[in-house]
């Protein structure tokens, strides 16, 4: 073989070496991003499960208030009924 194709056959292959050292740095680049992105990702999963563990006595807070509401009107009345009992109990006025 003459030196001309010995140098070209030892440059292509450095330049083949380079070229998948290069690639081989960038894959465990974007393994190690994916690795982060999947722990992240695991770490917002993880905390909007407790978000809505945490809320979802809120949805509740409504039907509640409107028993609330629903309670007081009845008390309400109960209090004027018990006050018009007393009245003709205790002699009419």
């Amino acid at each position: 073989m003459d030196p001309q194709t010995q140098q070209l056959w030892i440059i292509t292959l450095v330049v083949a070496v380079v070229v998948v050292l290069v690639v081989a740095v960038l894959l465990e680049m974007i393994v190690r991003t994916a690795r982060d992105i999947h722990r992240l990702v695991s770490e917002i999963w993880t905390g909007g499960k407790r978000i809505a563990q945490n809320t979802v006595t809120l949805a509740f807070l409504k039907d509640t208030n409107a028993y609330a509401g629903m309670i007081l009107g009845s008390a309400s009345e109960i209090a004027k009924s018990t006050s018009r009992i007393r009245q003709i109990a205790e002699g009419g006025r």
